[in-house]
């Protein structure tokens, strides 16, 4: 246990490390949506990941916000969660010959880092609500978590609408 964990004694102290996880988590995932709409083939997709990459900003802004709510300034802390995303997105990018298959994956990277997030900003609102931060602390994480939530819907209609990733899919597929 590093001395940082070693001083969590209270809600706030372990909300902060937490604050501290989801940050680095969104500040190196600008960095990835930029590559991720640069790479894949698919417009929708890589629009998609342009237009993320934007709202993401805006998330790491609403993170700032809620260290700013704290007293605290904003520190990053490597989140291993999102080192191992990475890792994979990155084998993938070497290993994937067929950019029809790296649109699929990319899709499906894409759903398991929102539901991440989901599950992180979820997290943190339950700490926040039970050392009774404040709404100057909880409002901007609450507007993030939105927004995961609306992002996932829409990367998981992708699939199933004519005009997005059903034809990669029938290219994948041969249908």
């Amino acid at each position: 246990m590093s001395d940082r964990q070693s001083e969590i004694r209270d809600v706030e102290a372990l909300f902060a490390y937490e604050l501290e996880a989801v940050y680095d988590m969104e500040v190196r995932l600008v960095d990835a949506l930029d590559d991720m709409s640069q790479l894949a083939t698919n417009d929708n997709l890589s629009k998609g990941f342009a237009i993320h990459r934007r709202e993401t900003e805006r998330q790491v802004e609403n993170v700032e916000a809620a260290f700013a709510a704290l007293g605290r300034e904003p520190n990053r802390r490597p989140n291993r969660i999102v080192d191992g995303l990475l890792a994979e997105r990155e084998g993938i990018d070497a290993g994937v010959a067929d950019d029809a298959l790296r649109n699929v994956y990319y899709r499906n990277a894409a759903i398991r880092t929102e539901r991440l997030e989901i599950t992180s900003y979820e997290g943190l609102l339950e700490l926040a609500e039970r050392g009774d931060l404040g709404a100057a602390v909880t409002e901007p994480l609450e507007r993030n978590l939105a927004q995961e939530e609306k992002t996932l819907r829409k990367l998981e209609g992708l699939a199933d609408d004519d005009s997005g990733l059903k034809s990669l899919w029938d290219d994948v597929t041969g249908s």
